[in-house]
């Protein structure tokens, strides 16, 4: 081999030195920073009621801090969207109802907790956003029912209405 080839052996091992050097220290970051990693928003919806277009639901939601060697959960999940009530009738509002699943600190035992907001003024969609921390799972179903301080039964019942916005991957 000649000088020159030595060179260009030279030249070329150091841009591949140079070009693995950021996608190291890249990782080295991310995984030193796991609290901090922010995946980008992911839309979901419109989902609507059952049994016709009575109310409707869409949003995005956020995961930060997905750590999934220690805990499968994301350490702050933050769901934002709208819900709107289609109805012409004043006695209905439009529904959505979220099924929130969060990790112990621990990781041992999953704990569901509801979340809902309502809309009771035709067409016009209500804002809403919300936090949670460690959680697993997000799932929601969308509603059209009388103005009360609560939901019903009949939309918080198991059934196939329930769509899943987010499932921690591990």
């Amino acid at each position: 081999m000649n000088n020159c080839s030595h060179v260009v052996i030279g030249i070329t091992a150091a841009l591949l030195a140079a070009a693995a050097l950021p996608a190291t220290a890249q990782a080295a970051t991310r995984s030193s920073q796991a609290g901090q990693f922010t995946a980008a928003p992911q839309s979901w919806g419109p989902y609507y009621s059952p049994g016709g277009k009575r109310a409707q639901a869409s949003g995005t939601v956020t995961a930060t801090g997905e750590d999934h060697e220690v805990i499968p959960s994301a350490a702050t999940l933050t769901v934002s969207g709208t819900v709107s009530d289609l109805s012409r009738s004043s006695s209905t509002c439009g529904w959505v109802v979220f099924g929130i699943a969060t990790v112990n600190t621990a990781g041992n035992r999953v704990t569901w907790k509801r979340q809902h907001e309502r809309s009771c003024a035709y067409r016009t969609p209500k804002r809403f956003s919300f936090t949670y921390h460690r959680v697993y799972q997000v799932e929601l179903k969308v509603c059209a029912e009388g103005r009360g301080r609560w939901p019903s039964i009949q939309c918080t019942a198991g059934n196939p209405a329930w769509k899943d916005i987010y499932t921690s991957p591990h």
